[in-house]
């Protein structure tokens, strides 16, 4: 069988219901990681102000950050 001789089914309604399901979940979670992001980028921030905005501790401020703001998820989990 060559490529032209297969044509490509048209998607049917569910098909479609589906895959716009799909990349909605997709949308969302694309949506909560830029939040988490967005949160995790302030808390070091943060911590490099309490620390006196001293340099060189940007990957444990980071690790923190990280650590704060993905701990309640753990806890749902």
């Amino acid at each position: 069988m060559n490529v032209e001789s297969r044509k490509e089914k048209p998607m049917g309604k569910q098909n479609k219901n589906q895959e716009v399901r799909r990349i909605r979940r997709i949308d969302e979670q694309n949506v909560d990681q830029d939040t988490a992001q967005e949160e995790i980028r302030a808390l070091a921030y943060q911590l490099f102000c309490e620390c006196g905005c001293e340099y060189g501790h940007d990957l444990e401020h980071w690790l923190e950050a990280e650590r704060r703001a993905l701990e309640p998820l753990k806890d749902e989990s």
